[in-house]
């Protein structure tokens, strides 16, 4: 028998009822199958999205990832009970039968949120570097999710200290959300237009992407995934293609990195958005359509938005783009119902990055689609995307210092949205 770790298990009918659970692996009964490798996860994120992983499990089958052990003692051992969160982050090859896949690399992928051994069915991808697991408990996820990449990195987690470990763990807490914000900006509304919810979601025109006349406004701009969205604004965007301006509304509306010279900006405070001042700016920049980019506001921030921009600014169109949502684990009814009414607005779209990602891969291949991509974050990394934000490094699954405490924390709402939380995994199982 392996050595006991932690297992930090969560409720699937709520959220909020969680627990770390004692487990001794058991060892092997059969020699590793061809085609497969073993890993464990070595660094972590504790983001937003982990919330939506759980509250939508059962429905984008994200639960199915990393099914609870069968020897966990009761009840935590029910899968149709207890799930164990997947998240972001670096892992080691422990041991491998995946010819190019050689014990000792560190990827890139999705894990489970503590340190046991997992065993994943990879074949190669493109571009050189890219596996995708082909596992039965993947198959009815999204595309996204299926995707591991060797990890370029200066040495190994294990062996990482100070601000060499401080620059991966801020890799680690962005890079999910990343390529969300970047495509919003470049593809759904830039020269070569994809639709949000990719090929599923229909036509998308040139007209719907254009932003040569229109001011964009960022909901809840203080978010991890907002920051990539309007670096790629202010620097990614061909000359010439807008916006005529944008508006940054956000609890932290003194962040320097909310405005730029490249284009007319401003921040305001939620309580600002429609204030005489905030719509005397956006009125004197004369558009004829106005784009928001909801990451997820304030509880009602959105309906008063509308409301303000359709009397201030009748002759303006206005398009939505809804990104993920607001950050809690259980809803009430009337935050059910809230969500519902927006979900049902006309001029509202929901973007689905992996559906983005696959379209882009169709049209472009995947070797440009990654190459673009990480160029960008090479250029989002430095110019200083984490200026201003606070890291916490965690260890293991339980405990307050663990997992376990930034899902609670996750839970109650006390998770600022401008800190990156992440958990080493390779020194306390």
């Amino acid at each position: 028998m392996s050595s006991p770790i932690s297992i930090h298990v969560v409720n699937k009918s709520n959220n909020t009822l969680h627990h770390t659970v004692p487990y001794t692996p058991p060892s092997p009964d059969s020699p590793l199958q061809e085609g497969h490798i073993t890993a464990r996860a070595s660094l972590i994120s504790l983001i937003s999205n982990n919330l939506a992983y759980a509250r939508l499990g059962d429905l984008w089958k994200w639960w199915t990832a990393y099914a609870v052990p069968c020897t966990l003692p009761p009840p935590y051992n029910d899968a149709s009970q207890y799930g164990i969160v997947p998240t972001w982050g670096y892992g080691l090859v422990l041991s491998s039968r995946v010819p190019g896949l050689e014990p000792a690399t560190q990827l890139w992928g999705f894990w489970p949120s503590n340190s046991m051994t997992v065993d994943l069915e990879l074949v190669p991808d493109e571009p050189a570097g890219h596996w995708r697991d082909v596992s039965e408990a993947r198959s009815g996820m999204m595309s996204y999710y299926h995707r591991y990449q060797v990890a370029n990195l200066p040495g190994k987690i294990s062996e990482m200290s100070g601000a060499e470990l401080e620059k991966v763990a801020w890799q680690t807490v962005f890079l999910p959300l990343f390529a969300c914000g970047y495509w919003t900006s470049k593809y759904v509304l830039g020269t070569q237009p994809v639709h949000p919810f990719g090929a599923p979601g229909g036509e998308w025109t040139e007209e719907d992407a254009d932003l040569s006349k229109a001011v964009v406004i960022s909901l809840s701009a203080s978010g991890k995934t907002a920051r990539a969205f309007t670096d790629t604004l202010f620097h990614s965007r061909e000359p010439g293609t807008g916006p005529l301006g944008f508006l940054a509304v956000t609890s932290k509306p003194d962040a320097e990195w909310l405005t730029s010279g490249k284009l007319p900006s401003k921040a305001v405070a939620y309580a600002d958005a429609t204030s005489d001042a905030t719509i005397a700016w956006v009125q004197a920049l004369q558009p004829s359509r106005i784009v928001i980019v909801d990451f997820g506001g304030r509880a009602g921030s959105l309906d008063i938005l509308m409301s303000g921009l359709r009397s201030s600014l009748p002759q303006a169109s206005l398009k939505i783009i809804g990104i993920g949502g607001t950050a809690t684990a259980m809803q009430s009814p009337s935050e059910l119902a809230a969500f519902a009414k927006i979900a049902q607005i006309p001029e509202r779209v929901q973007m689905n990055t992996s559906a983005v990602r696959d379209v882009l891969i169709e049209l472009h291949g995947a070797k440009a689609v990654f190459d673009e991509l990480d160029e960008a974050w090479r250029g989002f990394e430095g110019r200083g995307f984490a200026k201003g934000l606070k890291l916490k490094i965690g260890k293991g699954a339980g405990g307050e210092d663990g997992f376990e405490g930034g899902w609670k924390g996750l839970c109650e709402g006390k998770a600022d949205a401008v800190d990156g939380v992440v958990y080493r995994m390779d020194l306390n199982a």
